[in-house]
């Protein structure tokens, strides 16, 4: 006998047997024992959660010959509709019959009695790919279909249907799974297939499976396949490219104890084993997440991504603050990736990023414990300037520099750098460029620790010294939030705006006469500002 997939073996054949869909089975259990059934039902949600096993199952339930249970499961009609082979279950999937001949084919089928049973049932999966035509087609024959006859619609999209398809049917929406009730279920088929396979391990396949039981089933069968009867962590990790948590635990401890070098060579060795950098970013959060609900509850119930071990250990190295601003740096870098060329490049400035913030952490709470005794203040060292100097360096800039500058940043070649000058001018070139001048340039970014990781003492003489290479000559570059320009552009105009008028009509600069509005256009363009704080 052929092999059979786990997840066709182990489907659910009633509805006791249907995992985490219960406000949904016990509605259709209902509806059958009071004769109160729909015409048509819409079966709403992702892939694996449920939906055609569920139509199936009433299908059963309404066309068994058995005067008791239902689904008895053994009676001829239970047992052809398991096989979809009964006659008056018809399954089409609209992937490739979603034309308007194949619905007016269907239309025309639905008028005629059943053959064997009491119930035509017409399963429609994918719906959502039927074309209007189909749609319009199908919409008086679901409106109003014969006595003997229900429609279950199933889709992975509702909003690409028709409202007058929705507004005709019974909606019903099926939910991911909970990774508990997988990670049960996956140990009781592991125990009836006599496979040894580790906690670990299932908890890694549920993670994997994100809330479908098929998929949880096929990724099972697939490490079955490769690891025989026994399964442990590192072999579902092989199969699905994914880091073990003690390469992710691994990483977290590189960034406390600030080993770059390691930390960029670890992290090239996990993307060379052929690990997903976004599911890696993800399972960095998660375990930030997860120390962080540990350090305020000390409650090991909470723990599904950690062990005891390992949370005890994050918990010994990070802060909830800290933690929680890792947590902001990664959730940051993951919207990046959209548009990335290298997610691996975004992620290595994240983590030099949480590297620099857990250095200043340290440093914060060494000049912490020496102000007390001393009454200093305390201060991280970093360039910045006085409201007065940003407003004499934006009198100084003009447009025409600012576009020549930014064409020679958007031509460097960031590959052409190495560890952090990398991650330093790919940052710049991320950047927007607020004002230039022949002596300095005011870059502006998304966040405060971008800024601050470009105007650190140390990273700056770097930035300084490796664009003097490109600009006409050596300038001096700051980095400022969006907040913190938009401040810059009201003071500007106010300071602008207190230059008294000549008395005499004596020829002056046109610099001294343009209004604060025709400064501001000259530097940043039309639509390059708006006025804030009138």
């Amino acid at each position: 006998m052929a092999y059979l997939a786990l997840y066709r073996k182990y489907r659910p054949k009633n509805f006791d047997e249907v995992f985490g869909q219960q406000h949904i089975v016990e509605t259709l259990k209902n509806a059958i024992k009071h004769n109160k059934l729909a015409h048509a039902y819409l079966f709403c949600g992702p892939r694996g959660t449920g939906k055609t096993t569920v139509a199936k199952i009433l299908a059963k339930m309404v066309n068994c010959e058995s005067e008791n249970e239902r689904p008895c499961c053994i009676c001829a009609s239970c047992i052809d509709i398991q096989e979809s082979a009964h006659p008056d279950v018809v399954e089409m999937d609209a992937a490739s019959n979603n034309g308007v001949d194949e619905a007016r084919e269907l239309v025309e089928k639905v008028k005629y009695a059943p053959m064997s049973g009491k119930y035509k049932v017409y399963i429609i999966d994918e719906v959502h790919m039927m074309t209007t035509g189909a749609f319009n087609a199908l919409l008086k024959t679901i409106e109003e279909p014969p006595s003997f006859c229900i429609f279950v619609l199933a889709t992975t999209e509702p909003h690409k249907i028709p409202s007058t398809i929705i507004s005709r049917c019974q909606r019903f929406d099926f939910k991911k799974l909970s990774k508990k009730v997988i990670q049960i279920n996956l140990a009781q088929i592991c125990e009836k297939e006599k496979i040894n396979c580790s906690k670990e391990a299932i908890s890694l396949i549920a993670d994997l499976a994100d809330g479908g039981m098929r998929d949880s089933l096929s990724i099972l069968d697939q490490c079955i396949a490769y690891a025989q009867d026994d399964i442990n962590l590192q072999d579902v990790s092989d199969v699905y490219g994914v880091a073990t948590t003690a390469d992710k635990i691994e990483l977290y401890q590189l960034i406390y104890e600030k080993e770059v070098k390691k930390l960029i060579e670890k992290l090239s060795e996990i993307e060379t084993n052929g690990i997903d950098i976004r599911r890696l970013t993800t399972d960095l959060i998660d375990i930030a997440k997860e120390t962080v609900v540990y350090i305020y509850s000390k409650n090991m119930d909470t723990l599904s991504v950690l062990n005891e071990e390992n949370v005890q250990k994050m918990a010994s190295m990070f802060d909830s603050n800290t933690l929680l601003t890792y947590v902001d740096y990664l959730i940051d870098t993951l919207s990046k990736y959209r548009d990335a060329t290298s997610t691996l490049t975004y992620l290595e400035i994240c983590l030099l990023k949480m590297v620099e913030f857990n250095e200043k952490a340290l440093i914060v709470v060494e000049k912490e414990i020496v102000t007390k005794e001393e009454n200093k203040p305390v201060v991280i060292e970093k360039k910045s300037y006085s409201d007065e100097e940003y407003y004499q360096m934006l009198l100084k800039a003009t447009k025409k520099v600012k576009e020549v500058d930014a064409k020679i940043i958007n031509g460097i070649f960031a590959d052409n750098f190495f560890g952090k000058e990398k991650q330093l001018i790919n940052l710049i070139k991320e950047a927007e460029i607020m004002a230039s001048s022949k002596t300095n340039i005011i870059l502006t970014v998304d966040n405060r620790a971008d800024a601050n990781f470009i105007n650190n003492k140390e990273n700056n003489i770097i930035v300084e010294n490796m664009m003097e290479k490109y600009l006409p000559n050596r300038k001096d570059i700051v980095c400022i939030t969006r907040e913190e320009r938009d401040f810059l552009i009201t003071y500007f105009k106010n300071e602008r705006s207190k230059v008294q008028k000549p008395k005499k009509a004596t020829p002056k600069k046109k610099e001294e006469t343009i209004t604060p509005e025709e400064r501001l256009t000259s530097l940043f363009g039309k639509d390059g500002f708006d006025i804030v704080g009138e």
